[in-house]
């Protein structure tokens, strides 16, 4: 199966560049990415795709786990650095964190005692919108909340849906072994083009495997493939073409 990640279009002498997204499903929810193992604890956590609150930790519970619970800075930073920015994409994080069962009183999902938070004090965490509205679930901010007084790497609590989040709140699932079986997950690449030798780049995930194809116009009905697929490394890896002046729409799937 081939799952498109985004369609580009560029020539050597000119180009307009631009992207397309498939609108996100907050009812449903999947694997995006991990697992990525904490050697401090020696867990694994995995991104799960955008949706509500309770569909993440649905969805972690019934693989055995839960969303993650922090239990130290040095945890919060993990998740920060590992995942609210992954694919090249400003995330913020649901977390296993929640006061649904008595308004005030927060608890982890997984049962543990709650020691560490991160409460972004300076909008007044957790505040239930200020009355206005249940707010009983947490989330990690992300880089750019577009809010001054919303600070990245800090907790705030939203409803269920995250309204007033943009863009929409992925889940952090933590497990503490590997998922068995381990799903089938390949991140969705941010590629892009640089015009200086015309090439499309994109962020891999090790073993996925990415086609790049072209075509002359977004119109036409057939694409061609530049090169063969390739075996992610991890890294950025930029594919070049040479269109010799032409115009080129671009594109980049995911072949599972």
């Amino acid at each position: 199966m081939k799952t498109l990640l985004g369609i580009f279009a560029a020539s050597i002498s000119a180009a307009s560049v631009f992207a397309q997204s498939p609108p996100t499903n907050t009812n449903a929810c999947h694997i995006i990415a991990g697992p990525f193992r904490n050697e401090a604890n020696n867990h694994f956590y995995y991104l799960l795709s955008a949706a509500t609150w309770s569909n993440s930790e649905a969805f972690a519970v019934a693989h055995g786990c839960h969303l993650a619970t922090v239990r130290s800075e040095a945890e919060n930073q993990f998740i920060v650095n590992r995942f609210t920015h992954y694919g090249g994409m400003d995330r913020p994080l649901w977390i296993g964190l929640t006061d649904r069962d008595q308004e005030g009183t927060f608890v982890w999902t997984s049962g543990e005692s709650v020691g560490y938070t991160k409460w972004n004090t300076l909008s007044g965490e957790p505040n239930n919108a200020r009355g206005e509205y249940e707010e009983d679930f947490t989330y990690i901010v992300q880089q750019y909340s577009g809010n001054e007084t919303v600070l990245a790497t800090y907790w705030n609590d939203v409803p269920n849906d995250g309204y007033g989040v943009i863009p929409p709140i992925f889940g952090v699932m933590e497990a503490p072994a590997v998922i068995d079986p381990g799903p089938d997950i390949v991140p969705p690449p941010v590629a892009h083009v640089r015009l200086d030798c015309v090439q499309v780049c994109f962020n891999s995930q090790t073993n996925g495997h990415y086609q790049v194809q072209f075509r002359a116009a977004l119109s036409d009905n057939y694409w061609f493939n530049l090169g063969s697929p390739i075996t992610g490394t991890g890294a950025e890896i930029c594919i070049s073409d040479t269109p010799n002046g032409t115009n080129r729409v671009y594109r980049v799937s995911v072949v599972q």
